[in-house]
C-alpha cells in the first residue's frame, strides 16, 4: 500500500497524467500526496512545447511555481486527499530524491519528457537518474503517445 506518494511535476501535460495516476493510487490506498517541483537556481525550464530555459526573475519564477503547484494540489484535494506541495531549488534528480527520502515516501511518481535519443544522450534523463537513486519504488509514466 502506498500511504505517502511523492509526485514530481514540471507542469507539463505528462506530469499532469502522472499526478492523475498518483491521485488514483492515493485514493485507493487512503494515502496522501506530496506534489513537488524542482528547478535549478537562477533558471527555469519552461514546459513543452517551449522547452527553453527562461531567465525569469526569481520572484516571478517562484510565484509561477507556487501558483502551478496550487492548481495541481487543488485538483487532488477535490478528490478528498491530503496534499502537501513543495518547490525545491537545486538539481531536480537530487532534490526530488532527497525530498522523497525525508518525507518517508512509499512511492515516487514521475512523468517522462520523451526526449529523443540524441537529447537523452547529451542531457541524460531526470527520470532515469531518479530511478537509480530513489529510496522507494518509482512509477514512471510515459508520454501518452509512447503507448
Amino acid at each position: 500500500m502506498f500511504k505517502k506518494i511523492v509526485v514530481a511535476s514540471d507542469f507539463s501535460a505528462n506530469a499532469d497524467r502522472a499526478l492523475k495516476m498518483a491521485t488514483e493510487l492515493a485514493r485507493r490506498d487512503q494515502g496522501e500526496l506530496h506534489v513537488v517541483h524542482a528547478c535549478r537556481a537562477g533558471s527555469y525550464a519552461l514546459p513543452p512545447p517551449l522547452d527553453l530555459v527562461s531567465p525569469m526573475p526569481a520572484v516571478a519564477t517562484f510565484e509561477h511555481i507556487e501558483d502551478a503547484l496550487k492548481v495541481r494540489a487543488d485538483r487532488a484535494r477535490s478528490e478528498g486527499l491530503p496534499v502537501t506541495t513543495a518547490s525545491l531549488v537545486g538539481s531536480p534528480e537530487e532534490t526530488i530524491v532527497d525530498y522523497a527520502r525525508q518525507a518517508g515516501a512509499d512511492l515516487l511518481v514521475i512523468g517522462t519528457s520523451g526526449l529523443g535519443a540524441v537529447a537523452h544522450a547529451l542531457l541524460g534523463s531526470v527520470a532515469e537518474k531518479i530511478l537509480r537513486q530513489a529510496p522507494c519504488p518509482v512509477l514512471v509514466v510515459p508520454r501518452e503517445s509512447a503507448r
